[in-house]
């Protein structure tokens, strides 16, 4: 009986999501939701598929009538190592009329914080500040070799109120092959500000 649990796992993997394998998180706290600025983030060690995934969302921001910056226009990947001091990168953000960050990240489905779908998704509870959750992520997918073109990945993606950096909104996109990324990015940004508006994340005019 033992030998046929991986089976099974694979196939309540495969069935047990909502249609697109989407799974969502809203904040029930009350905050702005009239965003002026957000900048997207990638966080994928890779600097092609970083600047890729970040300018497909900036793209798809804009025909939500959101403004968008790119991550890597503000923090480029020579600096090589994580924020050191994350309240200045806040302070600084806010400097520049940005209110929001949407962090998107690539991460394997073998990574320890992968959880079959549940009845309802819910972020760890780590998830809950952008500090904590930029070095945990940070720590995750710049480890040399993490990505694989015979793994699988989803994106994580979330979406933080700049001022005090809480969590307002988590998702999880379906599982694809790492081959797929470059025409499957393109398709999860558009859905992703859909959703938002959908779910009255980011109000619109």
């Amino acid at each position: 009986m033992n030998r046929f649990l991986p089976v099974i796992a694979s196939a309540l993997l495969l069935f047990s999501c909502t249609p697109e394998g989407k799974r969502t998180w809203s904040s029930s706290q009350d905050y702005d939701r009239k965003f002026e600025k957000v900048l997207i983030m990638g966080l994928v060690n890779d600097v092609t598929l970083r600047s890729d995934i970040e300018s497909d969302v900036v793209l798809a921001a804009g025909k939500s009538n959101l403004k968008a910056a790119n991550g890597m226009s503000m923090f480029p990947p020579e600096l090589g190592k994580p924020f050191e001091d994350i309240e200045r990168v806040k302070a600084r953000l806010r400097e520049k009329g940005f209110d929001g960050i949407i962090t998107v990240s690539l991460i394997d489905i073998r990574a320890e914080r992968y959880r079959e779908a549940q009845v309802s998704y819910k972020p760890l509870v780590y998830y809950d500040r952008f500090r904590n959750y930029y070095y945990r992520t940070y720590d995750l997918v710049y480890r040399p070799g993490y990505y694989s073109a015979y793994s699988k990945y989803f994106i994580e993606t979330n979406f933080y109120e700049l001022k005090g950096g809480t969590l307002v909104w988590s998702g999880r996109s379906e599982i694809f092959d790492y081959g797929e990324l470059e025409s499957f990015a393109p398709q999860f940004a558009k859905r992703l500000f859909k959703e938002l508006v959908k779910e009255q994340v980011i109000a619109q005019d």
